[in-house]
C-alpha cells in the first residue's frame, strides 16, 4: 500500500513538472535551471506532518506563550499591499484610544453594494489613495480633509461590471493593475495617466515591484515582470492552469536582497524564482507527498517570507518552508486566507473555522488556540461575520471582522480584551499610520480612529 502511494505520486509528480516543462513562455527573456524542479519537488515526501490533514484542527488549547517582542514601529507610510515588499507587517505602535477622532464624507460610489473586499488603501504621509468598485482612484489630503484628484480608466467600459483594482506607489508612480486585464501608470501627484497597457486576461494578484520590475499573477496563473516606465513586458513565465476560475487572488512576495520572487498560483503550487540571473529555484505542489485531500478551489493567505522561511496558510494547511530549496519544515491542518502575523519566534493566525492561534515558527507547534465568537454570546459569529483580518498593534493582537468589529486580544494567551463595533460593514482592510487605524467602511468613508 505504501509502496503504490508512493509509486502514485512520483508519478503525479513527473505528469505536473513535464506539463510544466512544456507550458513555460519565455516572453521577453529565459527562465534557466528548470531541470532541477523534479529533484527540489521530491522532498516533498518527506515532509514533517504536525496533524494528520484528513483531521480538521478543532481543538482549543489554553497556555501562555512567552515571547520577547521589539518595541513598536510608529510609521507614517502604508505604500503596498501587505505593508512591504516581502508581506511581514511589523509590531506598529497604536494610540489604543479606540476613538473615531474623523469620518470622511462618501468618496465614490459602492453601486454594487461590495464589502469585504481584498484591498487595503494605500498611504504616504498624508495622503491616502484609494478606488470604489466603479474603478475611480482618488488621491485624498487627509490633513485638508479632501480630494486631491480623481480619475476613471474605464469611463463607459464594463459599466455594468464591479472594478477589482490593486495599486501600489514606487517613486512618483501608482500603479495599478485589474480584472480586465488592464495595467496602468498614473502621477501620484496630479493623477496624469503616464502609460496603459491591455494584457488582455484578467490580473489576480497583489502587485510587487523592485526598481523597475513589476510583479504580478494573472487569472491563467501566468507570471509578468513589467517595466515601471514603459508597460513594457520584460519577463513572463506560464504555470500550471487552474481549471475552475474563481475571484480569489495569488499572492507574492519579495526578497528584496537575493532578488527572488516567491509565489502561490491557484493550482496550489508555490514558485521560487530569481529575476536577477532568470533562474528557477524550485518550485512545490502543496497538494502532493502525504497530503491526499482534493481541494477544487484553492485559496491562500499571502506568502510572508523572512530569514530564510517561507510561511503560508491555505485551503489545505498551513506550511512552514525553507526558503532556498523548497523543504517542508512543518505542516499543519489550518486553512486560512489571512495574512500570518510574526510576532518574536511565534506566528499568530486566524483560521476559516473561527479560531486564533498561536504557534511556534520553529516546530508548528500550536501553544494557544481561542474560538473567541464561541466565548461571548454578545460577539457571536452571526453578528460579527469572518474576521477579515489580524495585525499586531501595540502589545495586542488586533483583528476586524466582516461586519465592522474591532476585537482586541492577549497575544500570549488570546484572551479577549475589549472589542466594538465601529461600522455596519467594512469594504477594505485596516492600515496604521502614526498610531492611528485607517479603514473605509461600505459607505465609502475615510474612518480615522486614535
Amino acid at each position: 500500500m505504501v509502496f503504490l502511494k508512493k509509486h502514485l505520486f512520483k508519478k503525479i509528480l513527473f505528469l505536473n513538472i513535464s506539463f510544466f516543462l512544456i507550458g513555460c513562455s519565455f516572453g521577453a527573456g529565459k527562465w534557466d535551471n528548470v531541470e532541477e524542479d523534479l529533484k527540489i519537488a521530491k522532498q516533498r515526501e518527506n515532509a514533517k506532518i504536525i496533524f494528520s490533514t484528513k483531521k480538521k484542527f478543532d481543538l482549543e488549547i489554553n497556555a501562555e506563550a512567552k515571547i520577547n517582542v521589539k518595541k513598536s514601529l510608529l510609521n507614517n507610510n502604508w505604500q503596498e499591499q501587505n505593508f512591504s515588499s516581502n508581506n511581514v507587517i511589523p509590531h506598529l505602535k497604536y494610540n489604543n484610544k479606540k476613538e473615531l477622532i474623523f469620518k470622511s464624507n462618501k468618496i465614490g460610489k459602492n453601486k454594487f453594494n461590495i464589502k469585504n473586499i481584498d484591498f487595503e488603501p494605500i498611504l504616504e504621509k498624508n495622503t491616502i489613495f484609494l478606488y470604489d468598485p466603479n474603478g475611480t482612484i482618488f488621491s485624498y489630503g487627509l490633513k485638508e480633509k479632501k480630494i486631491n484628484w480623481k480619475y476613471n480608466f474605464y469611463k463607459k467600459r464594463f459599466r455594468n461590471s464591479p472594478k477589482d483594482l490593486n495599486i501600489s506607489i514606487k517613486n512618483d508612480n501608482l500603479i495599478v493593475s485589474d480584472n480586465f486585464g488592464y495595467i496602468y501608470n498614473l502621477n501620484k501627484n496630479n493623477g496624469k495617466i503616464k502609460w496603459a497597457k491591455n494584457y488582455n486576461v484578467p490580473f489576480k494578484s497583489n502587485i510587487k515591484i523592485d526598481n523597475d520590475n513589476i510583479f504580478l499573477i494573472n487569472q491563467d496563473n501566468k507570471f509578468y515582470i513589467i517595466s515601471v516606465k514603459t508597460g513594457k513586458q520584460i519577463l513572463d513565465l506560464e504555470t500550471f492552469p487552474s481549471l475552475l476560475k474563481t475571484n480569489t487572488k495569488t499572492n507574492i512576495s519579495l526578497d528584496k536582497l537575493k532578488k527572488n520572487v516567491y509565489f502561490v498560483t491557484s493550482s496550489a503550487e508555490i514558485y521560487s524564482l530569481n529575476y536577477k540571473n532568470r533562474n528557477i529555484n524550485w518550485l512545490f505542489n502543496l497538494t502532493m507527498g502525504s497530503t491526499d485531500q482534493q481541494v477544487d478551489l484553492f485559496f491562500s493567505s499571502p506568502i510572508v517570507y523572512k530569514q530564510n522561511q517561507i510561511i503560508l496558510s491555505s485551503a489545505i494547511s498551513t506550511f512552514s518552508m525553507n526558503s532556498n530549496d523548497g523543504r517542508l519544515n512543518w505542516e499543519i491542518p489550518i486553512v486560512s486566507n489571512i495574512l500570518p502575523i510574526l510576532i518574536g519566534d511565534n506566528i499568530c493566525l486566524s483560521s476559516k473555522d473561527g479560531f486564533i492561534l498561536n504557534i511556534e515558527q520553529k516546530t508548528g507547534k500550536v501553544i494557544w488556540s481561542k474560538k473567541i465568537f464561541t466565548k461571548l454570546k454578545k460577539l457571536s459569529y452571526e453578528k460579527t461575520g469572518d474576521v477579515t483580518s489580524i495585525l499586531f498593534l501595540s502589545d495586542r493582537l488586533f483583528l476586524t471582522t466582516e461586519n465592522g468589529y474591532f476585537i482586541f486580544l492577549n497575544f500570549e494567551t488570546g484572551k479577549i480584551i475589549n472589542y466594538i463595533k465601529v461600522a455596519k460593514s467594512f469594504l477594505t482592510k485596516p492600515i496604521v499610520k502614526d498610531g492611528q487605524i485607517f479603514i473605509i467602511d461600505t459607505k465609502m468613508r475615510i474612518l480615522q480612529f486614535n
